[in-house]
């Protein structure tokens, strides 16, 4: 069946014009990549924002979750019986145009944090809803078919006569969360039940693709023709190279490929930009696809696609804190604080979109695999810890969807949207994208307290210091493997003076300029301690398109001010766009003859991460502090410097 199905595939499945196929390119081989530690390698330790809120969402928001309220949905369409007492899904866009799409998101968030905090609930959770997942897939009896919604939604979406959509929007985008889950299920806690489910799902669809041609093809995955496309299909090139990684099955690859669509990948190559009007996730998430499958195939121009999205979105099209988009979708290129694609608003409360950033931290992940290039891990420091980790309230873990930046304030979400499934896998993900490892050589990206467990070098690296507090690094040796090995530590962007490196209270002479890794290479011993020390510094960055509008950073935190709680309402928890309507607080100029911020800002006592502004004219005694650490009131991040 599998060998019937790969034959009735183009033989390439990248389309080059609409009803063509590309052939394959013959001497493309897959790129010799490094590897990121995941969550079942690294343990995150006290003493950084990350390790609460991940321990927040342990204990509340991740826990809270019914598996059984959950499996709802696709209990009803397998017709099986539901749990008693158990009378409804969750409210919200998992019960309606994105049905089901959260139990794909938490499979991912349990997946990982069980082994992440060794945590046996949430592999008992997993394991149940994988194994309830099973029995659905099995009375339903459709060649392998798993969804919350019947296949009429892909009848509607290949344009078959008289097929019903069911009000489900985006099929595919639920699709791939739940193959990404089942796979992270069985990618964490080996559990083969899930990887059996997936490749009944990606049979199905493989062969459901091989029936349509070309043009069918090429009109269902078009997704540039409007600014909210007709059909989101997600990182479904992600999740087959994924499934092809373990089956080594080439249809999974070729049906993977069959996402990466020449319309977009072509220009991308050419470093053409055509974002703009674009929804921003939709396109993020298929270059997260285009990165992965371009490092298991080797596609020359596809990898130059998936790099050049990236240079794209970082430089021209991203906020100061990482995030990018306005109301969902991408500006014309530069748009920064200016007049907006959201009607042509300066700075709306709708900017900044955290599913994006959650998915240019995939993206980032699988470039840097591909090219250890320190650019790739300040970008993703900043978005983690500027977007991402400033997406949750500290004090109920609840998330946000977008980011304001000027005078409003953050809606926490009380349902079930995208943002909500991406929120919950954030903080289990958290232990992701610290250190990356390729033969005898480790790069340590992020400086997070926590505890790697290298495997396969026999070697455990304890970290500590929180550098958002002005710690210093401290690297400690506790296991020490038979070989050498080569420690490559990132020096960020932001450093402001010289960095000291010390190795068993020895000074290293190392080459640490910004924007690069001090390497160290030497026999490791149990008890080794290399002592880093990364000086901060208060700087400016400049908007593009209006250079008097500055952010402020100290080190790699994006400072926010606080600008109070009037005419807030007596909740900030809701809808997504819930308080739009309310009108922005006055950001008052920072009026000063000094581009230099130290010059007008004074350390707060007591909060070494704190500062109030002095000497600024209308915005003397505002208070300064992280925007991951402020909450619950209104501010601001962007500020006319005059």
């Amino acid at each position: 069946m599998l060998k019937a199905t790969l034959a009735a595939l183009p033989a390439h499945c990248v389309a080059s014009e609409p009803g063509q196929f590309a052939r394959p390119v013959a001497d493309t081989v897959p790129v010799d990549t490094a590897r990121a530690f995941l969550a079942h390698e690294v343990r995150l330790l006290p003493g950084s924002p990350f390790y609460l809120r991940q321990e927040l969402h342990r204990k509340g928001v991740l826990a809270s979750y019914d598996p059984d309220k959950l499996l709802y949905s696709y209990r009803a369409l397998a017709r099986l019986p539901q749990k008693e007492g158990i009378e409804s899904g969750y409210d919200g866009w998992d019960s309606g145009f994105l049905r089901g799409h959260m139990t794909g998101h938490y499979l991912s968030a349990a997946s990982r944090m069980a082994v992440a905090t060794e945590s046996p609930l949430f592999r008992e959770r997993a394991d149940y809803l994988v194994g309830e997942l099973f029995k659905c897939q099995a009375k339903l009896n459709l060649d392998g078919y798993l969804a919350a919604f019947s296949p009429a939604a892909f009848d509607h979406l290949e344009g078959k006569p008289g097929a019903d959509a069911e009000g489900i929007a985006a099929p595919y985008y639920t699709i791939q969360k739940l193959m990404s889950g089942l796979l992270d299920a069985h990618a964490y806690l080996g559990n083969k039940q899930a990887l059996e489910v997936a490749i009944g799902m990606a049979d199905y669809f493989g062969k459901r693709l091989a029936a349509l041609n070309a043009a069918q093809i090429e009109k269902i995955f078009r997704t540039d023709e409007s600014r909210n496309p007709q059909n989101e299909f997600g990182a479904m090139s992600d999740v087959l190279t994924e499934l092809f990684k373990i089956s080594k099955n080439p249809l999974h690859l070729q049906i993977a490929r069959m996402f990466n669509r020449a319309w977009f990948v072509g220009p991308l190559a050419g470093g053409e930009d055509h974002l703009g009007g674009l929804h921003a996730n939709t396109h993020i998430a298929q270059a997260v696809g285009l990165a992965n499958s371009a490092n298991v195939h080797g596609n020359p121009q596809e990898l130059k696609a998936s790099e050049n999205f990236w240079r794209l979105v970082v430089h021209r099209h991203s906020f100061t804190n990482g995030g990018n988009s306005f109301t969902e979708w991408f500006d014309k290129p530069g748009a920064e604080a200016g007049p907006s694609i959201d009607d042509g608003k300066a700075l709306p409360p709708t900017t900044a979109e955290t599913c994006n950033t959650h998915n240019m931290l995939k993206l980032s992940a699988r470039l840097f695999e591909r090219n250890r290039l320190p650019e790739l891990a300040d970008y993703y420091e900043r978005a983690l810890y500027n977007h991402v980790l400033a997406s949750v309230a500290p004090d109920s873990g609840a998330m946000t969807y977008f980011t304001p930046f000027h005078g409003n304030f953050r809606t926490y979400l009380n349902g079930s949207f995208c943002c909500t499934g991406t929120g919950i896998e954030n903080t289990a993900r958290y232990n992701e994208g610290i250190y990356f490892h390729k033969d005898d050589s480790l790069w340590v990206n992020l400086y997070i307290p926590s505890e790697l467990s290298w495997n396969d070098a026999g070697m455990v690296l304890r970290q500590q210091g929180d550098i958002t507090r002005g710690q210093r690094v401290r690297l400690t040796v506790v296991k020490a493997g038979a070989n050498a090995v080569t420690l490559n530590l990132r020096i960020p962007k932001w450093v402001a003076k010289p960095v000291t490196v010390r190795l068993n209270d020895k000074r290293q002479a190392v080459d640490a300029k910004p924007t690069s890794y001090a390497s160290l290479r030497r026999q490791w011993k149990a008890g080794d301690v290399i002592e880093l020390t990364l000086p901060t510094g208060l700087r400016l960055e400049q908007a593009r398109d209006i250079p008097s509008m500055v952010s402020i950073f100290h080190g790699p935190v994006l400072l926010a001010g606080e600008l109070g709680k009037e005419n807030m309402p007596g909740s900030d928890v809701g809808d997504k766009d819930a308080y739009l309507k309310i009108a922005a607080a006055p950001v008052p100029d920072i009026v000063s003859g000094s581009s230099s911020p130290a010059d007008w800002l004074a350390p707060l006592p007591g909060d070494p991460s704190a500062f109030q502004m002095k000497n600024a004219g209308p915005a003397d005694g505002i208070v300064l502090r992280p925007l991951f650490d402020l909450h619950h009131q209104r501010y601001s991040v962007y500020w006319h410097l005059v």
